[in-house]
């Protein structure tokens, strides 16, 4: 009698005789790789959800380039994010997800965002800031808690979709950001930025000139950062080496301190957990640090002006307003947790951060760069802007998903516990803790891997 077995997607099948019962169980033999699949075929093979969710994360760093203005702009990613989330509600599943302490999380999340819109939603009486609430506040509050819960949605349809697919994605969006990144600097060396204008682009920097311009499709040189510090991590991840030196290309641009503090981070994190595996790699990458700082004045003065950006001025005494930005968000969180402190069940409301921020201003010295009568405040940090806009509770769920996601990876694989780590420290600088690229990231930390948990099934016809 023969018995055939097919092990996992792709795998060959094996024939394996057994002969009466003296039958001794053999070695099971090694069997090839499947071929890896190519872009072209994951975007298109699948459910409809995966297919238009993984697009989402291909068209991710367009968060403000190419945006289409229906009253608010409107991001290719959210456009095929809807339509996934659409298509998974709608169609038919056959097994449903175990429930864990991360879906635990996002869903205790999503009830605090309900009912903090619910007893928020007619604002309290005089005091509240007008500029940037055109809109009204009721309609402002429907928005804001209508985007809240599409990126939690969103991560709970991305988690569900293969690992090596959304890294695949994730790879391929690097490519279509380094091309933007290059277009916008190519323009501002140019000094015409009509073209990505158009399309757009920022065209003029933090001073109102082109020489500062450091965004790329995203909004700020920050955005872009985080984007790409942890890009950087899925890259390396997925062996995909071109697509990373890219990526750190696109950090140099940002000139952002928060993709250079978290991989610190999270190199740091892993040397102190795996010393003995990564000594000889660490050092061999400091001896080229110190090589290349030695050699390069332009490395010397960005990393001079990092660590002058975080207190240590003396790197740069040159370097004007460093600490300009981390005063900034020092005096925001300050301001948040008073919020939340006066509201500490419901926060003051989705998207309300900004119009009761005047109330707390008082007696603060914000920096001089920072108006605080002609723009919209924000919170410039995810947690601080979790428990001012949505209470205490919220809070604690958005960080019981942010350790989960650290156990489960630290255990697993260097890399992604890298970019747990980077994430978990990276949304303390992001200017709202429903930016899409978290979400995006959290996705991939509590996704499954199918290749590496792929049953044994029977060859069909058996």
């Amino acid at each position: 009698m023969q018995n055939q077995i097919s092990y996992g997607a792709g795998a060959v099948s094996t024939n394996i005789a057994a002969k009466g019962t003296d039958a001794s169980p053999e070695k099971p033999p090694v069997l090839p790789r499947s071929k890896p699949e190519t872009l072209g075929e994951i975007l298109t093979t699948g459910p409809w959800f995966q297919r238009f969710m993984l697009l989402s994360v291909v068209f991710m760093p367009f968060q403000y380039a190419l945006t289409v203005p229906v009253g608010f702009p409107l991001k290719i990613s959210e456009i095929f994010g809807i339509m996934g989330i659409a298509t998974y509600v709608l169609g038919r599943r056959s097994m449903r997800r175990k429930r864990d302490f991360a879906s635990v999380a996002v869903a205790v999340l999503a009830i605090a965002t309900v009912f903090s819109a619910l007893v928020n939603f007619t604002p309290g009486s005089g005091g509240l800031r007008s500029v940037g609430y055109d809109r009204g506040y009721e309609t402002d509050l429907l928005l804001y808690s209508g985007y809240a819960l599409l990126a939690l949605c969103y991560w709970s349809v991305l988690r569900r979709v293969d690992r090596q697919r959304t890294v695949r994605a994730i790879v391929a969006s690097i490519w279509l950001c380094g091309a933007a990144v290059l277009m916008q600097w190519a323009s501002a060396l140019s000094g015409n930025t009509q073209l990505i204008g158009a399309l757009g682009f920022r065209t003029l920097g933090v001073d109102d000139t082109v020489e500062t311009l450091r965004s790329g499709p995203f909004l700020e040189g920050q955005h872009l950062g985080f984007f790409a510090g942890a890009a950087i991590l899925v890259a390396l991840y997925n062996r995909s080496y071109l697509a990373a030196v890219v990526a750190a290309l696109s950090i140099l641009y940002s000139q952002s301190t928060t993709a250079y503090a978290g991989l610190a981070v999270g190199i740091a994190m892993i040397v102190i957990l795996k010393f003995s595996k990564v000594l000889v790699p660490l050092i061999a990458t400091a001896l080229v640090g110190v090589l290349a700082l030695l050699f390069s004045d332009s490395l010397r003065t960005t990393l001079g002006r990092q660590l002058a950006k975080i207190g240590f001025t003396e790197f740069a005494p040159d370097y004007q307003y460093a600490t300009t930005s981390l005063n900034l968000r020092g005096v925001k969180s300050q301001i948040s947790f008073d919020m939340s402190s006066d509201n500490p069940i419901f926060g003051v409301g989705p998207g309300r951060y900004g119009a009761y921020f005047d109330q707390y201003v008082s007696g603060r010295q914000l920096p001089w760069i920072y108006s605080t009568d002609q723009t919209r405040p924000i919170a410039e940090n995810a947690y601080a802007h979790v428990a001012a806009e949505l209470g205490y509770v919220a809070l604690i769920a958005f960080g019981l998903l942010i350790l989960v996601l650290l156990w489960r990876n630290f255990r697993n694989a260097s890399l992604l516990g890298m970019l747990a780590v980077f994430t978990a420290l990276g949304v303390s600088t992001q200017s709202s803790w429903t930016f899409l690229p978290i979400w995006t990231f959290f996705a991939l930390l509590a996704a499954d891997d199918v290749e590496s948990k792929q049953p044994l099934m029977k060859t069909r016809g058996q």
